[in-house]
């Protein structure tokens, strides 16, 4: 008797959810949903830019910066591109690449009146395989781009080469 009131139960729930009209998830942008990073640009700098090409290491450039948010609001780097660079990964000098590392500029996130500097001896953009017209003096453009859809872009002079790091 059990079995069969479980089993008439178990039917008339199946039936009521089959008859009832489909539900539709809401489609949201996840970067418009969250409060105030439409317009992460205007919060945050970026200042105190060079770029240098590694001597004796190929076409690889580091780059280095000074990113401060000046906003209310956390902001999340979501990528840093540049026509001047094939591929741009993160780079700590005296630490072991990682996924992490490599990936850093693809999640950073930027609290709220805060300033993270990005120094020559520590964390810093690789740039791999650089444009070879790319000499001291000429400009690289490098455009952050922020969750939500905003960017930034800046442009970085090529300064003279560097030993190794």
């Amino acid at each position: 008797m059990k079995i069969r009131l479980r089993s008439g139960i178990l039917s008339l729930a199946l039936g009521a959810i089959l008859t009832c009209g489909s539900a539709w998830a809401e489609d949201r942008d996840p970067g418009t949903s969250i409060p105030g990073q439409s317009d992460a640009q205007k919060d945050v700098q970026i200042t105190d830019t060079s770029m240098e090409l590694v001597r004796n290491a190929g076409r690889i450039s580091v780059v280095y910066f000074t990113l401060r948010n000046n906003g209310e609001n956390a902001h999340l780097v979501t990528s840093v591109s540049s026509p001047s660079c094939r591929t741009l990964v993160g780079h700590h000098s005296d630490q072991e690449s990682t996924e992490g590392t490599l990936n850093l500029f693809t999640h950073l996130s930027l609290p709220a009146k805060t300033t993270l500097v990005f120094p020559h001896g520590g964390y810093h953009l690789l740039c791999l395989d650089t444009d070879s017209n790319l000499a001291p003096g000429k400009v690289a453009t490098f455009t952050f781009s922020f969750l939500g859809g905003s960017s930034k872009t800046v442009s970085i002079p090529m300064g003279n080469s560097q030993p190794v790091e």
